[in-house]
């Protein structure tokens, strides 16, 4: 009786030790599409804090192809996303263009699958 009385306290401490210097999930969260950056996640997994790492993290114009579903700007000025969502199991592809604002605190994401083609920043943070 006495060894598991021991078994479980060192048990115990080797998994408090673990679980002091795990990091949280609001920490990942809050850093995970750097400031400054528009960032687009693959799946909806990141939504509302990313698990991931983004598929896209940009702090200027881009353009190429490139799918995903959550999305957040975290620069100073609004960007403009051009997108094609997939809708109809994928047999509907609908082009479209979202403008995001700055906002850290909250993501925003497609309902379907979708491809981003463009990201233009735009001269001040207003849609």
């Amino acid at each position: 009786m006495r060894k598991r009385s021991l078994a479980l306290t060192v048990l115990s401490a080797a998994f408090a030790g673990i679980a002091a210097t795990a990091p949280s999930a609001s920490a990942a969260g809050s850093s995970a599409c750097p400031d400054g950056n528009f960032c687009l996640w693959p799946t909806f997994a990141s939504y509302p804090t990313p698990v991931e790492t983004p598929v896209l993290v940009t702090s200027g114009d881009w353009s190429g192809n490139v799918d995903g579903f959550v999305f957040q700007n975290t620069g100073s000025r609004a960007v403009d996303v051009e997108y094609t969502s997939y809708l109809d199991h994928g047999t509907t592809p609908v082009d479209g263009t979202v403008c995001v604002t700055r906002d850290k605190a909250s993501r925003q994401f497609f309902y379907n699958p979708t491809t981003v083609h463009k990201v233009t920043w735009r001269a001040d943070n207003t849609c």
